[in-house]
């Protein structure tokens, strides 16, 4: 089903709002499994976030910000707020974009791998990264003056998975893995739950704990024996108890 745009599903139709928000290209079914064990519980909504699954991509070189502003009247429509906003990785961005800008629709979040923070990285690995950047400028510098091909062999050889998968919406990846959301975490007012998983090498606990440093009111916990996938799979049912003990603590506020 689509609202406003943004197709979603629903789980369940009773007690407090949750919405979901899915990692970088994946869509609502990666949350399905959690989601669906509140359903008895909370009215569920699961999100395609715009580019991904049945949802229409946003402009050329979209933020999270405006992933976020277009969420906001995706739920200015829905009702039930204010919302508790779950969301895996890029989802977790989004959710803090929300936070920050729309407090009066967002009741608390849950970030599982949050992704938003630059992580910290060694001199050798910033080196390497400038070459490579240095590289590709040339690269498409050599195309535009004398019609080579070189950036297409350069992201063959060096762009990641997601880069070389994101098709039309490269733009916005490059905007999103690039942007640091310090200063908008700092902004956040409303508890916020950080679930990170002890093995996640995409979204390492490391950036969990800073965003418990910059993060009003923060909990951060994390789950052993997890990465960054199979916390929403084989881990589903240490997300839901953190997540319930979390609920539970904010109806005592």
């Amino acid at each position: 089903m689509t609202a406003k745009g943004w197709f979603h599903k629903v789980e369940g139709s009773e007690g407090q709002s949750l919405v979901w928000l899915h990692g970088w290209g994946m869509e609502h079914a990666s949350l399905l499994r959690l989601a669906s064990l509140f359903r008895n519980t909370h009215k569920n909504t699961l999100y395609d976030q715009p580019g991904f699954g049945h949802t229409p991509r946003l402009q050329d070189g979209a933020g999270t910000e405006d992933y976020a502003d277009a969420l906001a009247r995706e739920l200015e429509q829905l009702g039930g707020a204010p919302h508790i906003l779950i969301g895996h990785s890029f989802g977790g961005r989004v959710s803090v974009q929300m936070a920050a800008r729309h407090p009066h629709l967002v009741k608390a979040i849950v970030l599982i791998g949050g992704a938003g923070l630059q992580r910290r990285r060694s001199l050798a690995f910033k080196i390497r990264a400038r070459c490579l950047r240095l590289m590709g400028r040339m690269a498409q510098l050599s195309d535009k003056l004398v019609g080579t091909k070189f950036r297409d062999a350069y992201v063959q050889r060096f762009g990641s998975s997601d880069y070389k998968n994101a098709g039309a919406l490269r733009p916005t990846f490059v905007r999103v893995v690039n942007e640091d959301l310090s200063k908008v975490a700092k902004s956040v007012r409303c508890p916020t739950l950080l679930v990170y998983g002890s093995d996640d090498t995409e979204a390492p606990p490391e950036i969990g704990r800073r965003y418990e440093s910059l993060i009003p009111i923060a909990r951060f916990v994390e789950v052993r024996g997890f990465d960054h996938w199979d916390i929403l799979g084989r881990g589903a049912y240490q997300c839901e108890a953190l997540i319930r003990t979390f609920m539970d603590d904010l109806k005592d506020e």
